[in-house]
Order: C-alpha cells, then structure tokens, then sequence
C-alpha cells in the first residue's frame, strides 16, 4: 500500500471497500449519524483525559451512589445494568458492576476494533484504487478503500463518486492517447477470504445494517447514499459506474467479469483514499459496520492472519492479549458489534482504552482522540450538550434494539481521569429508552470534585 503524510486530519473518506457515496451503516436504533467531524482544536479536558491527567482522588462511595440509580432504574424495569469506572491515574476500580461478566455490547466493539487496526496498520498510509490496461480490458483494481461522498470526507484526498469519476475520466485520458476508442472493464472481485457479509447478521434481521467486506464498493455498497440496504455484489456495482464514467469521457466500455489484472497491465491511473488515522477515526464518529468490519479484515492480513470473520476476530483477540488487556468472556462473531452473540465484558473495554493510553504504539495511542466527543461530534452530537460534559466525555457509542452502551473517559470538576464502561440490555427491547440513564450517570462523574 502506498504512503504519504498525513496532512488535514478531518475525519474522512470511509474506508475499506472503495465506496463512493456518503455515509455510515450505523447500529440498528443508533441516532442519525453527524456530519463528518473536522479534527479541531481538542477541548482541554480531553487532551488531559488522553493524557491520565492527576487532579483531585475520586471516592468510590461517591461513583456507587451515582450508580445507584441506575442500579434501581434496573430493577424496577426488568433489565440488566453493568459497568466500570476506573481511575485513569492509579488503575483503582472505582465501581464494578459485573465488570467480569460478558454482556452483548453492541458498537462499542468498534473500540477494540480500532486499538487492532491501529495497532498493525500505518495510520499515515493510505489505500489505492487503480485503472489498469492490457489487451483491450481495463481492469478496475481496489486495495479495500471505501470512498464516501463529497462534503463527507478530507478535502485534500480524491472522495466519493467524485473520486471515481476523477478515476474515470484519468484513465480515459490516458486510453485516448494510446488510441484507445473503446475497451471491457473487469473488475477485483474479493480481497479477503471467505464470506464477504456474515450470515449471522441476516439470521438475526440486521443484515440491512452492513455492507460486504472487500476490494471495490460505491458508498459501502448502498443501493443508495445514506441507506440501509446494500447491493449483494458492490464491486459489480463499482465497475458499473466506472464504465459509465469512461462512456462520458470519450472511451465506448462494455462490462466485462470479475477478474484479476494479467502481470505486467499498465497503469492507467489511480486514486487514493485519505489516511487510515482518518478513516478509522471517521469509522468511530459514525459508527459504520461496515467500515469496522473491512479494517479488522485489513488489519489481520497486515497480522498476516486469515482474511475471515473468524480470522479477524482471531488477530483482534490475539492484539488484546499481547497488550495486556483482559480477554476473558471475550466471544465475538464480528468486529462491528453488530451481532446480538457477541459478548464481552466492561473489563475488557476498560482495559483496552487503557493499553491505549499508554501504549508504546504511537498509532494505537490515536484511539483516545479519535472517540466522538460530547455534544460536538459524531453519535455524540446530541448528547451531553450542557456544561460540564460538553466537549469532555469522549466515548463510543453503542445501540442494538436491547442494549445500550458507552465505552469512554472523562475528566472530572476536579481534574481526574475516568475511565469507564458502562451499558443496560433489556430483554423487552427498550434499551435505547434507558439510555438517558447512562447519560446521567456520566454526567454525575464528570460533575464530581
């Protein structure tokens, strides 16, 4: 893969699969996913959170009252509360609620996710997408970059459908000079082993929150911009309008097959994603699946682990060991959260925000930074708007129609570092009308002196 620096980080182009569209393929019952958030300035409680911070010791008596009403709200609804909030300076655990006990998560799997994906990739590199030539074909060739739409993505990387057509009309240029009048487009069929969408997603009626994991997609494979429904095979989709796009530029295209450019085909043109730093983080803003699911696959061949779901999961598993971080209960089927049988506990979110913290991998010590922050960006936009939270809790998000949850730090009134994981699952399914629960109880830490 190709590198270059890293210049505006503004949380861009997502990621793996070339798509050119727009936007994220969030959670069943997550909210609306934001504008794609520019890298400004940091609030100045989280640059302390990022950096364990000291400040005034924080009682556990006072976090298990705070709990306490959640604890209560539980009980009398019929649902389960979890959590764990630590002390980002000494490690002391300030509440465990079955911290030891594996709950589905939902999102906040992204988190574990991204500390893998940054860990083994280059976040600075970036991903290409290539026309190539050769005996009359021209073969479309991805490296897995999910090209969002315009507005959506860094200004100063190729995005969206407008990368495609740059793509396009570049390659037609170059035909055109050769004498080319007319050509077959083939197209990268896969990138990754086995298959390319989980099953277990469509058992479970969620399939429509997640694209395909692979080499060439438009917007993640939607059928349209910011939809729940997905072609089932977005690199034919992808080369379908590339064909186009070489028609209005001058080049008569056919559509040929999936099928792998010969040795020695020359480069026409290419195009290149924004960094990874960029698309992970923009991944952790919106919340997509989909994008959460082709780094872990990028991150497990960069591991050089297999390219499945199960391999994925494996590399992810193996990361969080060699980093330290509790693994126990730890039974995923993906790496997006998404399916209802994934299972982990807050120990493990928990532990994996801290390895992040003080990680000697200066890419995996991003994962702090590149949370959505309260009240400003991402699936936080609208949540925990009012000072003291705003601009200091930094947390993914996670929503499946029986569980809610949050996976973050915060920085109190009186200047500690918190780490915390905290969630409810109901069995009625009403998880997200608790989850102003969850918000209040953060909002108490964040308030303590």
């Amino acid at each position: 893969m190709r590198r270059r620096s890293n210049t505006a980080i503004v949380c861009a182009s997502a990621l793996a699969v070339m798509t050119v569209g727009c936007l994220a393929a969030c959670d069943p019952q997550a909210p609306e996913a934001a504008p794609a958030p520019t890298m400004s300035a940091r609030p100045a409680q989280a640059a302390q959170a990022a950096a364990g911070g000291q400040g005034n010791p924080v009682s556990a008596s006072d976090v298990a009252g705070l709990w306490e009403e959640v604890q209560q709200s539980a009980a009398a609804g019929g649902f389960t509360a979890w959590g764990l909030v630590v002390d980002g300076a000494t490690g002391e655990e300030l509440l465990d609620a079955a911290a030891g006990t594996a709950h589905t998560p939902a999102s906040v799997t992204k988190t574990l996710t991204a500390f893998t994906a940054l860990t083994h990739l280059d976040p600075s590199a970036t991903l290409t997408t290539t026309a190539l030539y050769s005996g009359g074909t021209v073969y479309l060739d991805g490296e897995g970059d999910l090209l969002l739409g315009e507005g959506e993505s860094d200004a100063s990387a190729i995005n969206g459908r407008a990368g495609l057509a740059t793509l396009a009309a570049r390659a037609a240029e170059a035909l055109k000079g050769q004498g080319v009048s007319s050509a077959r487009v083939d197209w990268r069929g896969s990138l990754f082993e086995g298959e390319a969408h989980l099953g277990a997603w469509d058992a479970q009626e969620v399939g429509n929150y997640a694209g395909a994991v692979g080499a060439i997609a438009i917007d993640a494979g939607r059928t349209e911009p910011q939809a729940n429904s997905f072609h089932q095979d977005p690199a034919l989709r992808a080369a379908e309008v590339f064909a186009a796009a070489l028609e209005s530029n001058g080049v008569a295209a056919d559509l040929g097959s999936a099928a792998a450019a010969p040795q020695g085909a020359a480069s026409l043109a290419s195009v290149e994603s924004a960094t990874m730093g960029q698309q992970i983080r923009w991944m952790l803003h919106h919340s997509d699946n989909t994008v959460a699911d082709q780094y872990c696959h990028l991150a497990a061949a960069a591991a050089s682990a297999p390219t499945t779901f199960a391999g994925s999961v494996g590399n992810l598993v193996s990361t969080l060991t060699s980093a330290g971080v509790p693994t126990d209960g730890l039974n995923l089927e993906d790496c997006s959260g998404l399916s209802s049988n994934d299972r982990l506990t807050a120990r493990t979110l928990v532990g994996v925000l801290r390895a992040a913290m003080s990680s000697s991998n200066a890419g995996a010590r991003d994962l702090i930074e590149s949370l959505p922050w309260a009240g400003l960006q991402g699936t936080l936009t609208t949540r925990f708007t009012d000072p003291p939270a705003v601009g200091n809790v930094q947390a993914k998000t996670g929503s499946l129609a029986a569980v809610a949850s949050l996976s973050g730090v915060l920085t109190t009134q009186g200047g500690r570092t918190l780490v915390v994981a905290v969630g409810v699952q109901d069995p009625a399914e009403r998880a997200v009308s608790a989850r102003g629960l969850l918000d209040s109880f953060e909002e108490g830490l964040v308030s303590l002196n």
